[in-house]
């Protein structure tokens, strides 16, 4: 019956979504787990899911107060609490909804919002790490372009036309970088516009579906950010399976839903199969196995121990917090990694600057004074 409820329950009207998500934007990790955790303290505390719903929208400001007052009037209205969050789909994700949605027919809700508070909390601190991690090469980068430009625009006009003029044979780098100086000046209208519109482009064409083959692949392939990528999927995997599990749901329900809740393209398709597979029996171990480049070893024999005590959502949380804990090292080792190879480019450029300055200079005072 809860399987049949929770197929049914899932199902989200296109009308209504649009309807209550017109220029409503995004509310940010933070604000969900402060919300799911507040909700489940309020009503274990005896509150009714109006009351506290009310409570929770004087609390909140800008576009999520908005969020939560349709909530509640929906609430008010007669509609279960799940309904409610399936009106915004793009705020509550899948994972949510169902875990307040078998916390409503078991009688566990305060336990499924304290799951997915730790859950979006987990989350949050994922994302932190990576961005922290790219925050360094981000800062070396940008500087280098704008001290790049610098020399292009002010430094180079004013020194190459001295060499042009001696009309001698000058250096490769220096004819180079000649020409690069001229290429700079005449289209220097053109190569800020090109620049923010490659940038955006860029920006685009890495979250169109098509490209996600090569680019996720590229990701679970180049050293060092493999491993952040492979943990940060393997954490997401395991902590959204454990806590849907926690929450009530059938496994292959919940690896459904696990599957929208992974970022990359072939932890996904592996998700589905896995789900397919279980459906006809298979245990979820066993269809693990079948993808060790993307689920090592370690990871299928636990979960296999985990299906043979009973225990298997603690497992998983116990695997996503390994992963987690092994992406914080990695992240730690990108900037280890990066910044040598961010001085050796950096003593590159620097290098070959001088060298086409200097070179020409030391030719043609050795010329002058033959």
């Amino acid at each position: 019956m809860l399987e049949n409820s929770t197929e049914q329950g899932m199902k989200i009207k296109k009308k209504s979504a649009l309807e209550f998500e017109f220029n409503i934007g995004k509310v940010n990790l933070t604000q969900k787990a402060f919300f799911s955790k507040n909700l489940a303290v309020m009503l274990a505390s005896g509150l009714g899911i109006v009351e506290a719903l009310d409570i929770s929208v004087d609390s909140t400001k800008g576009k999520f107060k908005t969020i939560l007052q349709g909530v509640a009037k929906s609430v008010e209205s007669g509609r279960s609490l799940s309904d409610g969050f399936k009106m915004y789909p793009k705020v509550f994700p899948a994972f949510f909804i169902s875990a307040v949605y078998a916390g409503e027919e078991s009688g566990t809700l305060e336990e499924n919002l304290n799951q997915v508070a730790i859950q979006f909390k987990k989350e949050k601190e994922l994302v932190d790490k990576i961005k922290g991690a790219m925050i360094y090469p981000a800062v070396i980068l940008v500087a280098g372009l704008i001290l790049s430009f610098f020399v292009a625009f002010f430094i180079l006009p004013k020194i190459l036309p001295l060499f042009e003029g001696f009309g001698v044979e000058l250096p490769f780098t220096t004819r180079v970088l000649i020409s690069f100086s001229h290429f700079m000046d005449e289209y220097k209208a053109f190569i800020p516009w090109f620049l923010i519109g490659s940038f955006f482009f860029l920006n685009w064409l890495l979250r169109q579906k098509f490209t996600f083959p090569v680019t996720h692949k590229i990701l679970l392939s180049f050293p060092v950010v493999k491993t952040i990528s492979r943990g940060v999927n393997l954490a997401r995997f395991s902590r959204t399976l454990g806590t849907l599990l926690m929450s009530g749901l059938n496994i292959d329900e919940a690896l459904d839903i696990t599957g929208n809740a992974v970022g990359n393209y072939y932890y996904k398709q592996s998700i589905m199969s896995t789900s397919v597979r279980i459906q006809k029996g298979s245990l979820l171990s066993e269809c693990l196995d079948k993808y060790e480049s993307l689920y090592p070893r370690i990871t299928s024999r636990m979960i296999r121990v985990g299906e043979e005590s009973g225990k298997l959502d603690e497992t998983l949380m116990y695997i996503a917090e390994f992963y987690e804990e092994e992406v914080d090292n990695a992240t730690k080792s990108l900037s280890v990694a990066l910044e040598p190879i961010l001085l050796v480019v950096i003593g590159f450029a620097v290098g070959f600057l001088a060298l086409a300055i200097i070179t020409p200079i030391y030719n043609i005072t050795g010329s002058i004074s033959g």
